[in-house]
């Protein structure tokens, strides 16, 4: 009995130390602030601590995420644009966003281009006029005359017939192009005077390639007139020529042509043209001429041209660089003359028509009045045979209709050249 009671004792005293201890401990834990208290409980890292370091690592990600949003041109970056939708980030990411971007910047500088367009009034008049009509279109090309110069006044021409490629269509001796390094070697090439235009145009045919004399030639008188913009109407392996024949293809290759040095700089394409600048150096000339060498490769001989988007664009680029204000020099007005040539294989067709649709726009562009009847009239006296046939001819208007309906914003003008060409393109 004693023996019980003893270790009733015992275990009394035990549980008393046991409640005094916790109580001790109670009494410092409620001592301690908020964040002991955390710590003895958790027995590890604070959680506060933890919650900083996990908010911490969440604005990183979010700031590493914006910077690589900022990156693909998504966000505004520093001018304070947002992100956009969840669908916009991840296109972004994978390189898309910045061609939508792209896009939309091209859209909003076509409607600015559209509201500052100089030749809206021209347009107006242009299709107030009835100027777009097929049946009219085909008539007038049969009444324009196509008088030929009398062979008396084209000697040169007679005497190099073998180097001609549309002999029924011949040049005037002072209107063909003189080479000053060899006068005597003649090339088929014809100055034109453009109204409104204060520099030369030159049509020529697409130079024989089995004589390298010809090739060498035709760069000779790019260098000698200056030309810094070439437009080239032909098919590929069109009469079995190749443009590889007359200069060098590739960004960063080169070709000589006798004492003509040719330097391939650049290349850029589109769907149906391919723009080349080249560097042009004669033998013992320390100065180069750059040109810009366009090819518009979807237009065949003799035939009209459907898809007249590229030759649009690329004689806009011709009419805005072709004339560059010299503002520093005294008189201000002098102006930089950056000389042109259109080309075809006979030079004569698809060249005489990119000489008269690019006569309408620069028309249009100054707000002159425009009629491409008497356009063609002119040109043709000053070299006979532009323009083959009516194909030809409505692909003017064509390429003017494809020119308003991107230009102009006037609903009657959208009108009139949709039921003109509702595919144009």
């Amino acid at each position: 009995m004693k023996t019980n009671k003893s270790v009733r004792i015992q275990r009394i005293s035990i549980f008393q130390m046991n409640k005094s201890t916790r109580s001790r401990r109670k009494k410092k834990v409620k001592n301690l602030d908020r964040s002991e208290r955390k710590t003895v409980k958790t027995g590890g890292l604070e959680k506060s601590e933890r919650k900083k370091k996990a908010k911490k690592k969440d604005q990183s990600e979010r700031g590493n995420r914006k910077k690589k949003l900022d990156i693909t041109g998504t966000t505004g970056g520093s001018t304070g644009g947002s992100t956009g939708s969840g669908p916009e980030i991840g296109i972004a990411i994978d390189g898309e966003g910045c061609n939508k971007l792209e896009r939309r910047a091209k859209e909003k500088e076509k409607e600015k281009e559209k509201e500052q367009w100089s030749g809206e009034n021209m347009a107006k008049k242009m299709v107030a006029s009835g100027a777009f009509d097929s049946t009219a279109i085909a008539d007038i090309f049969k009444r324009l005359p196509n008088d030929k110069p009398s062979l008396s006044n084209c000697n040169s021409f007679k005497s190099n017939m073998q180097k001609v490629r549309a002999p029924d269509c011949p040049i005037p001796d002072e209107k063909l192009i003189k080479l000053t390094h060899a006068p005597g070697n003649f090339i088929c090439a014809a100055k034109v005077t453009v109204p409104e235009f204060s520099r030369t145009m030159i049509v020529t045919q697409v130079p024989d390639v089995s004589v390298p004399t010809n090739i060498e030639d035709f760069w000779r008188m790019i260098f000698q007139e200056e030309i810094h913009s070439v437009v080239i109407a032909i098919m590929p392996l069109e009469c079995s020529v190749t443009l590889q024949q007359i200069f060098p293809l590739l960004n960063g290759t080169y070709s000589n042509h006798g004492k003509m040095f040719l330097n391939n700089k650049k290349v850029e394409s589109t769907v149906a043209m391919t723009a080349y600048t080249l560097e042009i150096l004669p033998d013992g000339c320390s100065n180069s001429l750059f040109t810009t060498v366009y090819h518009i490769h979807n237009w065949k001989q003799k035939r009209g041209l459907d898809n007249v988007g590229d030759l649009v664009t690329t004689l806009e680029k011709v009419i805005k660089t072709n004339e560059v204000s010299l503002e520093n020099e005294d008189p201000p007005h002098n102006l930089i003359l950056q000389n042109t040539v259109l080309m075809s294989m006979n030079g004569t067709g698809r060249a005489g028509t990119m000489l008269a649709l690019f006569n309408s726009m620069l028309f249009v562009n100054k707000g002159k009045e425009v009629n491409t009847k008497e356009i063609v009239e002119k040109l043709r006296a000053e070299r006979c045979g532009l323009i083959d046939n009516a194909e030809q001819y409505g692909t003017v208007y064509r390429a003017m209709a494809f020119w308003f309906k991107t230009k102009s914003t006037d609903e009657e003008v959208q009108k009139k050249i949709n039921e003109f060409a509702p595919c144009v393109q």
